[in-house]
C-alpha cells in the first residue's frame, strides 16, 4: 500500500467489497487479474453497545492551518484525480485533535480520537452558522491512521483526510471523522471493524465530543471557533467500510430521535450476511486476506463462539497477525503475516461440499484460491458453507425476500445477520453511491439490493417519509439503470440527472485516461497487445472501488449536502 505520489497515489483510498453480475463492459471483460492486483489493494469495510460513553473532553490539539490555497495545492498533490472533481476552496482550515472515551465489541472501556476540522475566512460560507458533516472513513490495515493528517503523505490516511477537507471543510462544513477505536493512539488492542452497534455508538460519541468541544472554545473565545457555530445541520457520509458505519449511525441516531438533515453512504457492505456467504462460496472480492483478519477478529469479541483458538480459522503462520497492524499491508505480506490473495484453498480440498461448487464467474476470483498458501481453513470454510447451503440467505437464494437467511445455525453467519443492515429503511433524505463492477464491495449484492428493498418498503407505504435516491456512477454498460429516484426523491432540489451526467463523465474519463497509460506502460516495455490489455485491465480492477468510485461519489454527496444544506 505503499503509493507513490503521482498518478496512483490515490490508491491508497481503495478498500472495500463488490457484486456478482461483475464484469459487464467490454475492458472489464478482456480483463485478467495479476499479482499486481495486490500491489494496491485497498480495503472495504460491521457491531453492538447501548451506553453512551462519557463525553468530558480536554481542549482540542492544533494540528494545522490551511489557507485555501494551501489545501487547493495539498489535494492537488495528493490526488489529481480528486482535484478535478473538487471547486476550489472557498474556507480556510484549521484542523485539530479531540479525544473520547467509548467502549470496545467487548463492551471493555477503551479511547479514541477524531479530526475536527474548522472552516475559516470573513465570506458568508466561511463563518456563522454551520453545518457538521459526521464523516466514517474507509477500510485500513494501519494502526497509525489519522484523520488529523491533512496533506501528510507519512499517514495511511492522507489522501481520504485531504479529499474530505477540501471538498466539505473548506467549502464551509465543519467536520467531525473519528479515527475509530484501534487506531491512532486509542489503547484498543483491535479494531471493531463492521460492528454495526459498536461503530455507530462511537460515532455518535464523537459527534457529541465534537459538539461540546466547539461550545466550550467558543465560550473560551478561542479564535478559531469565535466566528463559526453548529448550525443544528447535521449530515453523515462515508465510503466502503465507512458506508456501513453511515447507515449504522443513521439508524441509532433516528431510534434517539436526533435531527439528521440528509446521509449519503456509499459502496458499503451493507447486506453483509449475503456478502459474507457469497464470498465464502467462492466468490472472493478484491482485498480479502486484507480484511477478513480484521472482521474474525471483531465478530469474535462480540460473540466469542465464532472460534475457540485462532488456528480454527486461520492457516499456518496467519493465526497470530494482528490488524490494525504497525505495518502496511504490502510489509505484512513481504513479512509472511498475510498471504497476498488467497483466501480459500484451492480444489481439491477432500471436503466433497467445496469441491462440489461451482466455479465463480468472476474473472478475477481465481486468485483467491491457493493450493497451499492460503488464509481460512478449509475445515472452517467447510463448516460455513454447510449452514450456507441449508439455511440460505434470501439474496443469494433469489425466492424474492430479499433478507438474511431465518436461521443460521453457524456462529460466524448468526453475527453476520446480525451486523446486516437490511430492513433499515432511512426517514431522511438519502443518497446511495456506487460503481456497478466494483470488484471488492460487491454493488449489486449491497447497494442494488438495499434499493429494491427501499422500493418495495415505498411501494407497501407511499406515504411514509422515503426519499432515496441512488446513483451509479459506472455509465460503461447501457443496459443498466444508473438512477434510481424512490419515494420523494424526485421532490429534491437538484438536477440529479445533471449531476449524475457530470460524475459519470468524469468517471470514464479517469478510468480511460488510467487504461491507455496502463496499456502504454507494457507496450513500450516490449508487451504484447494481449499482454497490454491485461495489465491495464488488472490496472483498474485494483483502482476502481478506492480511486475511481470514491472519487466520483465524493463528488456526488457534496452535490446532494450542498442542495439539502442550502434549503430554508
Amino acid at each position: 500500500m505503499t503509493i507513490s505520489k503521482t498518478n496512483t497515489k490515490v490508491a491508497k483510498q481503495a478498500n472495500h467489497l463488490s457484486p456478482i453480475n461483475l464484469i459487464n463492459t467490454p475492458v472489464m471483460s478482456r480483463c485478467l487479474l495479476s499479482v499486481a492486483v495486490a500491489s494496491a489493494l485497498l480495503l472495504a469495510g460491521c457491531g453492538d453497545d447501548n451506553d453512551t460513553p462519557n463525553t468530558s473532553i480536554n481542549a482540542p490539539q492544533s494540528i494545522a492551518t490551511f489557507t485555501p490555497i494551501q489545501i487547493d495545492q495539498e489535494l492537488l498533490e495528493a490526488s489529481t484525480i480528486g482535484k478535478a472533481i473538487t471547486p476550489a476552496a472557498k474556507c480556510g482550515v484549521t484542523v485539530e485533535k479531540i479525544g473520547y472515551q467509548t467502549k470496545g465489541a467487548a463492551n471493555e472501556p477503551t479511547n479514541a480520537t477524531a479530526a475536527l476540522m474548522i472552516p475559516s475566512g470573513n465570506t458568508a460560507e466561511c463563518q456563522g452558522d454551520r453545518p457538521i458533516l459526521l464523516y466514517a472513513h474507509e477500510t485500513t490495515t494501519e494502526q497509525k491512521f489519522d484523520f488529523t493528517q491533512v496533506g501528510n503523505a507519512q499517514n495511511p490516511a492522507e489522501i481520504e483526510a485531504t479529499m474530505i477537507a477540501a471538498n466539505f471543510a473548506a467549502q464551509g462544513y465543519i467536520v467531525v471523522a473519528p479515527n475509530y477505536a484501534g487506531y491512532d493512539s486509542s489503547d484498543l488492542n483491535y479494531h471493531p471493524y463492521l460492528n454495526a452497534k459498536q461503530q455507530s455508538t462511537e460515532m455518535v460519541t464523537a459527534l457529541d465530543t465534537a459538539r461540546a468541544a466547539i461550545n466550550q472554545q467558543r465560550n473560551a473565545n478561542n479564535a478559531t471557533y469565535t466566528k463559526v457555530n453548529d448550525s443544528g445541520k447535521l449530515f453523515l457520509s462515508g465510503y466502503s467500510q465507512g458506508g456501513h458505519v453511515t447507515m449504522a449511525t443513521a439508524r441509532l441516531l433516528e431510534q434517539q430521535n436526533k435531527p439528521i438533515t440528509a446521509i449519503a453512504p456509499s459502496s458499503g457492505p451493507y447486506a453483509l450476511a449475503a456478502f459474507g456467504d457469497a464470498i465464502f462460496t467462492g466468490n472472493v472480492s478484491i482485498g480479502s486476506t486484507a480484511f477478513a483478519p480484521l472482521l474474525a477478529t471483531s465478530l469474535q469479541k462480540a460473540n466469542n463462539k465464532i472460534y475457540n483458538n485462532p488456528t480454527e480459522i486461520f492457516a499456518g503462520n496467519y493465526a497470530n497477525t494482528k490488524l490494525p497492524n504497525a505495518l502496511s499491508f504490502e510489509d505484512l505480506v513481504l513479512a509472511g503475516k498475510l498471504p497476498l490473495t488467497a483466501l480459500f484453498q484451492a480444489k481439491p480440498t477432500n471436503s466433497p461440499v467445496l469441491d462440489g461448487l461451482p466455479a465463480s464467474s468472476l474473472p478475477f476470483a481465481s486468485v483467491g484460491f491457493d493450493s497451499s498458501n492460503y488464509l481460512i481453513q478449509t475445515d472452517f470454510r467447510a463448516a460455513y458453507v454447510i449452514d450456507a447451503l441449508q439455511n440460505p440467505d434470501d439474496l443469494l437464494a433469489q425466492n424474492g425476500r430479499a433478507f438474511p437467511a431465518l436461521n443460521p445455525q453457524n456462529e460466524l453467519r448468526k453475527t453476520l445477520k446480525v451486523n446486516d443492515l437490511r430492513g433499515y429503511v432511512p426517514k431522511i433524505p438519502t443518497l446511495l453511491c456506487g460503481g456497478n463492477q466494483d470488484p471488492s464491495v460487491f454493488y449489486d449484492l449491497n447497494t442494488s439490493s438495499m434499493a429494491k428493498i427501499l422500493q418495495g418498503a415505498n411501494a407497501q407505504n407511499p406515504a411514509a417519509q422515503i426519499n432515496v435516491t441512488v446513483l451509479d456512477v459506472d455509465g460503461s454498460n447501457k443496459d443498466r439503470t444508473t438512477l434510481t429516484l424512490i419515494g420523494k426523491a424526485s421532490m429534491n432540489a437538484w438536477n440529479v440527472q445533471t449531476v449524475l451526467d457530470n460524475v459519470q463523465a468524469k468517471f470514464a474519463g479517469t478510468v480511460g485516461q488510467e487504461y491507455a497509460a496502463a496499456y502504454q506502460n507494457v507496450i513500450n516495455n516490449g508487451g504484447t497487445a494481449q499482454q497490454a490489455e491485461q495489465g491495464a485491465g488488472a490496472a483498474i480492477l485494483r483502482t476502481y472501488h478506492g480511486t475511481h468510485v470514491s472519487t466520483a461519489c465524493t463528488q456526488a454527496t457534496r452535490e446532494f449536502f450542498d442542495q439539502e444544506f442550502k434549503k430554508s
